[in-house]
């Protein structure tokens, strides 16, 4: 399956003399990754859920495989998302760790 590219739109504001910026997502197609990318960088936890049942996907493969911006979903979330941590605690990759290891015959 390929990688959906989600739009980030960064809307500046003035707020007693300091610049605050909000992030808005939007995908860039209707696919069900996209749809779940967006998801997945607003937080919210049960409606990621109900999206993930409605799909044809599986956790394990959002977890896992899917990216979101050529990131992973955990990647994803930590760079731009709100309550990553709950998304990812969801996905059981709250504590994943990647290891490197090399094959020598």
């Amino acid at each position: 399956m390929k990688s959906r590219t989600i739009a980030i739109v960064a809307l500046a504001s003035l707020f007693t003399g300091s610049a605050l910026a909000s992030v808005e997502f939007i995908p860039t197609d209707d696919s069900v990754t996209s749809n779940l990318c967006v998801t997945a960088a607003t937080g919210n936890k049960w409606k990621f859920h109900n999206q993930i049942k409605a799909s044809a996907l599986d956790k394990k493969y959002v977890a896992e495989e899917m990216t979101c911006n050529g990131l992973t979903v955990s990647a994803f979330v930590d760079q731009y998302g709100k309550n990553g941590d709950s998304i990812k605690k969801y996905l059981n990759i709250q504590q994943q760790h990647i290891a490197n290891v090399a094959h020598t015959k």
